[in-house]
């Protein structure tokens, strides 16, 4: 790592652990004071702009583990990675139980007529197939992309397919979903840090541009590589490819 790359991992580091201590208060107080909303018969008003603040505060903790995860990948060395069989199938319903429940408080709470609703991931893996890796940063990679495959799709119905298959030499993981799919000028940059794509039904989607790129540095760790086919309107298919 160069002075500069260290430099930056520091200022990261520090902006992430300064921002944690407000942002607890913030979400502490704020969920403390609309506990007693009903007793203290609160106006529409004033639960509405605590929901608010709760809201995105803890939209802004989400950021900032984010960051955080993003310098301790980028600091990581693949000398001293410690790594242990991994259960994938487990691993990847793990991730997708978590990513689900974020998701939640995002669709509208009355169902549409005749519209089914809600996130789905479906997964094909061997309950028994395993992988030597870093078992944190494999859960950080898959997790990421399948935020992102909730994110970038505005459907009431939100499927994503998981299928991770081995092949002799390598193990593959892809993440296929049905969103709005990458342009071709973008699909060369998502990989840049702080690049990020402008999404045509929410303008700029939220986020710190960091994620793909984490997504690569933990590839590379792995000695892996990551590669993306996308088509605009139909959706993307990322998938992790880790040797063996």
């Amino acid at each position: 790592m160069t002075d500069n790359e260290a430099l930056s991992a520091k200022a990261l580091s520090l902006i992430s652990h300064k921002l944690r201590t407000p942002l607890s208060i913030i979400n502490g107080y704020s969920e403390a004071v609309l506990s007693q909303a009903e007793k203290e018969s609160f106006s529409p008003f004033t639960t509405k702009a605590l929901e608010e603040i709760n809201k995105q505060g803890s939209r802004m903790s989400l950021l900032v583990d984010k960051l955080m995860a993003f310098n301790q990948v980028i600091t990581a060395d693949s000398k001293n990675l410690e790594k242990q069989p991994v259960a994938l199938k487990e691993l990847i319903k793990e991730c997708a139980s978590k990513v689900i429940a974020q998701d939640e408080g995002v669709l509208p709470a009355q169902p549409v007529k005749g519209v089914k609703r809600g996130t789905f991931v479906e997964i094909d893996c061997s309950a028994q197939l395993t992988l030597l890796a870093n078992a944190d940063m494999l859960r950080l990679a898959v997790a990421e992309l399948l935020e992102n495959a909730i994110k970038f799709n505005n459907k009431m119905e939100k499927i994503i397919k998981v299928q991770v298959a081995n092949h002799g030499d390598s193990i593959s993981i892809s993440v296929r979903d049905y969103g709005v799919g990458i342009r071709p000028q973008d699909v060369s940059q998502i990989f840049e840090p702080f690049y990020q794509v402008d999404d045509y039904f929410t303008g700029q989607v939220s986020g710190w541009g960091l994620g793909l790129p984490m997504v690569q540095r933990i590839l590379n760790l792995h000695k892996g590589t990551i590669s993306v086919v996308s088509d605009r309107g139909l959706g993307s298919i990322f998938t992790l490819s880790f040797p063996l």
